[in-house]
């Protein structure tokens, strides 16, 4: 059981309406019952800091940046935050307030610099949060909780309205828009939800999530790689501020291989998918704790295991329509394409104008991702820039808030793939589509006769299933492939064999097996290769397929371009870097096979997007332990740019870092 405890701390760590588009707005303020209706907050400015004000005349000149802190509203816990004026404060037209959300484990932004320097030279004024549990914020963390950390950032937009004055409106609604990635993207769609008020106009969420179920545990199998490195960058970067329920979950799912049933609503409640759909239909008052759970006489004993939630805040099953522009990494393999494409569904159906483009920057840049090594060593680059060909995040960013908060210039000037999506296929090259495509062309998963394809369980060496080859110039893959095959022993009579599950732990006889599918390519070598022609895994993207039976299930979405002389397969694992501790529990059952079809969606030869590919950037703050790195000429976003400052930055990456420094020569 020891091996497994390190697990526990941290697969939940990973957790780390609007007002018109009209470009006519006012500067006029809104009514004074509306924010102050839910209580007047204190100025929590320190060492005798007074906002910029239009009406007192103080400050009018602006560019201040100062810390506040004011008490939560749920329990009186501190919630601090930092605030960018604007460099010049213009007391006629007023300006416009951006929120900054931290990755998971991070903590705000407190010196002016990189996309926030942009901003408040732009004339926005920016506050970044330290959420709940993280940086100087008090209380624990509990994921984006609509009755904790969603109330404490309602707070915050109440207290920018309450204080400061230069502060921009339209209809009598805050002109107000969002950034951040991962945690920091998971705000911004939670505010949307929940704000009485509905005040954001203009989202960016970055590589966030759309249902946490997912994202920890994809069919029931634990991405346990996930759990042992967030646990690092979750309690240990907040004070062990991990919520007890929470932890107690992750003990339970660490020990019994799959989170118990009665903890999924709870990460299902803090994602943007119950407030879409809510596909568990669950209900304020519905309640759960760690009692139920196997381990539950130890853990209700343990005060930093003995939690429970309670649902607080209904499902509207609809999200208000606001302007969203989303970025996700087919490369991420946290919060992968599917989650993004869900939430750019989600948003559209309520009516805003809303975009999704990829990029190569992702959460798998932390991951032990063999394919990141073997595109650094191919293209003597590192896969961190934030734009999907020539559209780079920062600047579309700008765009976006300038023509949907004010009403200036055109985002299409910049996102010039307009309402299409941009899928990144690597850093120089990008295509647009004018949707996503499900499926696609049909191949057989057998092999060669088409017997069944045999997978051992325990190994890392994946079964290769040919599909075809490329004969043309190019053809590019992009979108969710659909899998419809069954896992099985290759008969039924021999499946028909498995046994009910004796025991929570081993679940001997059960069945109880995991393999993993993935596309992959074998590549026509290139004549001045460093690396010998070995399969890869197109953009690193498994789905787990747990127990026997029959599947019918999407794949994770992939982005990339074969050549003619490519070879496109099908690979099975039996076990996989991302899911080493939580994969087959049956110790009894050693092979299964699979057998059935699977749909990729090909494109054919799309032409790559034209212009000039922005040097590479990276916004650290959206990322765990990736909050304090070295300094040096950089690109845009702030990555160092420069030999040693590189070295100095992969060096602080586990796992993947040292195997970078040596393949580039660094």
């Amino acid at each position: 059981m020891r091996k497994f405890l390190p697990a526990v701390m941290a697969v939940a760590m990973t957790l780390a309406g609007c007002g018109s588009s009209s470009p006519e707005a006012d500067s006029s303020g809104p009514a004074a019952s509306r924010s102050s209706a839910r209580g007047t907050l204190p100025l929590g400015t320190a060492d005798g800091v007074k906002p910029a004000s239009c009406q007192s005349a103080a400050h009018p000149a602006g560019g201040q940046v100062y810390r506040v802190s004011i008490p939560s509203r749920v329990d009186g816990e501190a919630i601090v935050f930092q605030v960018f004026e604007p460099d010049s404060i213009d007391c006629g037209q007023k300006h416009a307030l951006i929120l900054q959300g931290h990755g998971y484990a991070g903590k705000r932004t407190t010196e002016k610099g990189g996309q926030i320097a942009q901003l408040a030279g732009a004339g926005y004024a920016v506050i970044s949060i330290d959420q709940r549990g993280s940086g100087e914020s008090g209380g624990t963390v509990r994921v984006m909780d609509p009755d904790y950390e969603g109330q404490d950032i309602v707070a915050v937009v109440d207290w920018a309205e309450q204080h400061l004055d230069y502060l921009k409106y339209r209809d009598g609604n805050l002109l107000l828009g969002s950034i951040g990635g991962s945690y920091g993207g998971g705000y911004q769609m939670l505010l949307l939800a929940i704000d009485p008020d509905r005040r954001l106009d203009a989202i960016v969420p970055e590589i966030t999530w759309h249902d946490l179920t997912y994202s920890i545990a994809p069919n029931g199998v634990v991405k346990s790689y996930w759990a042992l490195f967030l646990a690092g960058a979750g309690d240990g970067q907040t004070n062990f501020h991990q919520d007890p329920f929470i932890r107690g979950t992750l003990l339970e799912g660490a020990v019994t291989g799959a989170f118990p049933e009665s903890a999924l609503p709870f990460f299902n409640y803090h994602s943007p998918s119950y407030f879409c759909d809510n596909p568990r239909n669950l209900k304020v008052g519905d309640t759960a704790d760690v009692g139920a759970y196997t381990l539950g006489p130890l853990l209700g004993n343990v005060p930093l295991t003995s939690g429970s939630y309670t649902i607080g805040t209904p499902s509207r099953k609809a999200l208000p329509k606001v302007d969203a522009l989303l970025f996700q990494g087919p490369r991420d393999d946290l919060f992968n394409f599917n989650e993004a494409l869900a939430n750019y569904e989600c948003l559209q159906r309520a009516g805003g104008d809303v975009r999704l483009l990829s990029y190569e920057y992702g959460h798998g840049l932390l991951a032990p991702d063999v394919g990141l090594v073997q595109q650094g060593v191919a293209q003597q680059t590192i896969p961190l820039g934030r734009n999907c060909g020539p559209i780079a995040a920062d600047a579309a960013t700008l765009a976006w808030f300038n023509e949907k908060l004010l009403g200036k210039g055109k985002a299409d000037s910049v996102i010039t793939t307009g309402k299409n999506v941009c899928f990144s296929l690597n850093q120089s090259d990008a295509v647009q589509v004018p949707k996503v495509t499900r499926g696609g062309t049909t191949f057989p998963v057998a092999m060669p006769g088409g017997l069944p394809a045999p997978v051992t369980l325990a190994q890392l060496a994946p079964t290769i299933v040919p599909l075809t080859g490329i004969s043309h110039a190019s053809e590019v893959i992009a979108g969710i492939p659909h899998l419809k095959v069954h896992v099985g022993r290759g008969a039924a009579p021999l499946d028909a064999l498995c046994m009910p599950a004796a025991d929570p732990l081993l679940r001997i006889g059960s069945c109880d097996s995991t393999v993993f599918v993935g596309l992959g390519v074998i590549p026509l070598a290139a004549k001045d290769s460093r690396l010998p022609v070995l399969p890869e895994l197109i953009d690193e993207q498994v789905i787990p397929l747990r127990g026997f039976g029959d599947f019918d299930i999407d794949m994770v979405g992939v982005a990339e371009r074969l050549v003619a002389g490519d070879q496109l397969v099908l690979m099975v694992y039996g076990n996989q870097q991302g899911f080493l501790l939580t994969s087959s529990r049956d110790p009894a059952t050693v092979v299964a096979t699979i057998q059935g079809e699977v749909a990729v969606p090909m494109l054919g030869d799309l032409p790559k997007l034209a212009g000039d590919v922005p040097a590479a950037g990276l916004p650290v703050d959206s990322i765990p332990g990736l909050s304090a790195l070295p300094t040096g000429s950089s690109g845009a976003g702030g990555v160092p740019t420069d030999a040693s400052a590189l070295t100095g930055l992969l060096a602080q990456i586990p796992v993947i870092g040292p195997q970078l420094i040596s393949a580039l020569g660094l």
